[in-house]
């Protein structure tokens, strides 16, 4: 027989990995895909495309760091400890028709959403783009770091049959889902990359969600830029 405590942690435990998975359910069912558009010295603008599933219920995203709402969109970009004034523009909604959604999918109303940000400093979006952004200029280069938070900790000896279990589950319902980032340069200019594959004026790097949870601390995604006048 349990005693209480042990029956409580054993509840709590259930709970928490209830929550986790269904989180993690949600998170592999949505799409996203940002383009970085860099101009001379460096001022550009953003296009962010995403697909989410909708609550039945209240029309709202599933996931609320990605909502459908131009007004929404808005207020969630200019959250933050510095107020910005940062406004969208070209914002597009597109509900998905029955056929472009498989069957087998738990949601069966999405969205695709559509907007574009302009930027003098790209360090302003900061808040704005998935992850956390950190900018450098010197001379004709900019050197920026995107930092992407692990959500699990690494399973070790010291692990838990339930937090192994986690683990386990997390990884099978990420399966192959990703995240895809562009990032659109002049012709001329040199890049350099830690991630990705760079081509002629485009970086492309797409992020495996599975390593959100497969490697500890937090996953670097650095690259510059130097353009030649």
């Amino acid at each position: 027989m349990y005693s209480n405590g042990k029956k409580k942690m054993k509840i709590k435990l259930a709970h928490k990995i209830s929550f986790i998975l269904i989180f993690f359910f949600i998170f592999n069912c949505f799409e996203y895909e940002e383009n970085i558009y860099f101009k001379k010295g460096y001022s550009g603008y953003v296009e962010i495309n995403y697909t989410v599933p909708i609550n039945q219920r209240t029309g709202d995203s599933v996931l609320k760091f990605l909502p459908i709402n131009q007004d929404d969109i808005e207020e969630r970009i200019n959250k933050g400890l510095f107020s910005k004034s940062i406004k969208i523009r070209d914002f597009s909604i597109r509900y998905l028709d029955k056929e472009e959604i498989p069957s087998s999918s738990y949601f069966q109303k999405k969205v695709k959403i559509f907007y574009r940000v302009d930027f003098i400093d790209i360090s302003t979006l900061d808040g704005v783009l998935l992850g956390n952004l950190f900018v450098k200029k010197r001379g004709n280069s900019i050197f920026i770091k995107r930092e992407f938070r692990s959500v699990l900790k690494n399973a070790d000896n010291e692990s838990s049959s339930g937090e192994k279990k986690i683990r386990s589950e997390t990884l099978r319902l990420l399966g192959d889902g990703y995240v895809l980032f562009k990032v659109h340069f002049p012709q001329s200019a040199e890049c350099k990359s830690n991630q990705g594959e760079i081509g002629l004026g485009i970086l492309s790097y797409k992020f495996p969600l599975v390593e959100t949870v497969e490697k500890s601390g937090n996953k670097i995604w650095d690259y510059s830029i130097t353009t030649f006048y």
